[in-house]
């Protein structure tokens, strides 16, 4: 509603699974990455989460199609020192896909880090809709805004760690029909298509 409006500077997605996508918001920073996409561990390949499906499905390893995989090393071509045996597992001839999320311990894409450093003098106003904000970097977000950014929390708890300047508790879907009811005709017309899709 907020991008339709011409009123979102950027969303920044703590979400895996691409609702904003399917939602049609295209100002869309993935913090966490999404399942839309995998990446091979060896070469980089990347394909659309659909290669990989059939394999995540039948719980068979996904390997990389790539044929540049091929000629990568792999972990039978590290030397491991006369009398000791590798305790490394045998390695398939090819790298593994994984989804392009992050993992605990992995670093946030480059695209969070640039925009951030864009977005945090530029926003006017910052909502948090749903989070607990405990993960860094994500939950610095708030504390990096000038202090002159007014803060809204929507969320089913307090943020105690955080002081939002408005903190609208309940359920996110009937706390937002209820600001897009009160902003008007424009708003809630748009919101009763979308709930259709």
């Amino acid at each position: 509603m907020l991008e339709r409006h011409g009123k979102l500077l950027r969303n920044y997605s703590q979400n895996i699974d691409t609702l904003e996508q399917v939602a049609g918001i295209e100002n869309v920073i993935e913090c966490h990455g999404s399942f839309a996409t995998a990446s091979c561990t060896r070469c980089g390949h990347r394909v659309s989460a659909e290669a990989i499906k059939a394999d995540v499905f039948q719980q068979r390893i996904p390997l990389c199609p790539s044929p540049a995989c091929l000629s990568s090393p792999t972990s039978s071509d590290i030397s491991v020192p006369a009398g000791e045996s590798s305790s490394l597992p045998p390695t398939p001839s090819r790298g593994v896909m994984k989804p392009d999320i992050v993992f605990f311990g992995e670093g946030l894409p480059d695209s969070f880090h640039s925009a951030m450093t864009l977005d945090k003098n530029r926003c006017d106003l910052l909502i948090v809709i749903g989070s607990s904000l405990k993960v860094r970097p994500v939950a610095l977000i708030p504390n990096s805004l000038p202090p002159s950014v007014p803060q809204i929390l929507i969320n089913r708890e307090r943020l105690s760690h955080l002081n939002f300047d408005v903190e609208l508790l309940g359920d996110g879907d009937v706390i937002i029909d209820t600001l897009c009811r009160a902003l008007g005709e424009s708003w809630t017309v748009r919101l009763k298509i979308e709930k259709c899709i």
